[in-house]
């Protein structure tokens, strides 16, 4: 009933798929890349990562019109002194990645450390997926993106450094895998977005900082702002580490650019560091699991009946929309509609009953 006059409406996960997968092939997008795209954003709305998902549709069409993401993308990889480099030429993100952690994954089934640069991709949105679909091929996955300049610290004059992100997963044996996703800002950049679309009065008080660089509740002075960083001082070094992983070992020119020519949450052409570790190979696949049992086993004992892992919110979300289907609001709606009208292809899913 609440999202009934919410103005939710929910949807199939496979009809949204479909959907958007077709609706980027009529924009001109390339096959691999629409499908790619549609399967990342559907599925990680299932997992109720809403800012990231079926909400991104029109964002990368837009992109795509506009010529900052290359629809048709020729992707190249190279191996050099033990490193994997993957070069998405442009393409939509969601397909580079996925192409880039498969190469990834390939190479760790005889080489169990496999270190890669992703370079020349659109945003990749969620991160988590990437690193979990690693997991759920055995492997233990560590990825993270520099985004351009979104953050600062208190008293900052502008944004000064990414709020690079950072995705982490591993596989547990008998359950869902172990999968932690973050933003070193307090919360993404997307959820001020969607509290604009939203039509929302004010935010947090700890998510970002107007341009006089003083914590604001004003949506629309936090778009002029930045983003905090998580505990302060630490957040900043976090994003640091994941700017000199994935912008200066890449050579990325995504933060000085940015400075020129305005910084966007969802920026093309962005660099991202990737490693994938085969556990079954460095110290056995049995006592791998046997390890991760036992210190999770600690851990959710303590936590108590409510305690869980990260990830397995997730998962028991995605689990639930599989069959109820993804709650999508009235703007997102209109904003797949009108993606629609932009590729010649009507949005004609219709949600589901009740």
């Amino acid at each position: 009933m609440d999202e009934v006059r919410s103005g939710v409406a929910r949807y199939a996960a496979a009809e949204l798929q479909d959907w958007i997968g077709r609706m980027y092939l009529a924009a001109g997008v390339r096959r691999q890349d629409a499908l790619a795209t549609a399967r990342v954003l559907v599925r990680t709305s299932l997992r109720g990562i809403d800012t990231h998902g079926v909400a991104r549709v029109l964002v990368y069409l837009e992109k795509i019109r506009s010529g900052e993401i290359n629809a048709q993308p020729a992707f190249r990889e190279n191996e050099r002194a033990g490193v994997l480099y993957f070069d998405g030429d442009g393409g939509l993100g969601q397909s580079v990645a996925s192409a880039a952690v498969g190469a990834a994954i390939a190479r760790a089934r005889t080489a169990p450390v496999v270190t890669a640069i992703i370079r020349g991709s659109g945003h990749l949105a969620a991160l988590g997926l990437f690193a979990l679909e690693a997991a759920e091929q055995g492997m233990v996955a560590l990825i993270c993106q520099e985004t351009p300049p979104l953050m600062a610290p208190l008293g900052s004059s502008r944004a000064a450094i990414g709020n690079n992100p950072i995705a982490f997963a591993a596989p547990v044996a008998g359950g869902p895998p172990l999968v932690v996703d973050m933003a070193t800002s307090v919360v993404a950049r997307g959820n001020v977005l969607q509290a604009v679309r939203d039509g929302a009065v004010e935010i947090p008080l700890d998510w970002a900082i107007g341009p006089d660089g003083q914590p604001t509740t004003d949506p629309q002075q936090a778009l002029k702002g930045a983003m905090q960083p998580i505990a302060g001082h630490k957040g900043v070094g976090l994003a640091m580490m994941v700017q000199v992983l994935a912008g200066s070992l890449s050579g990325s020119a995504t933060a000085a650019s940015a400075a020129a020519h305005g910084a966007t949450s969802s920026a093309g052409n962005v660099s991202a560091f990737l490693l994938v570790i085969d556990p079954a190979q460095v110290i056995g696949r049995v006592a791998f699991d046997d390890h991760m049992a036992a210190w999770l086993g600690t851990y959710l004992e303590a936590a108590g009946p409510s305690g869980r892992y990260p990830g397995q919110r997730a998962a028991q979300c995605e689990a639930d929309r599989a069959v109820g289907g993804i709650p999508v609001p009235a703007g997102i709606v209109r904003e797949l509609e009108r993606a629609g009208e932009i590729a010649g292809l009507p949005f004609d899913v219709a949600p589901l009953p009740g």
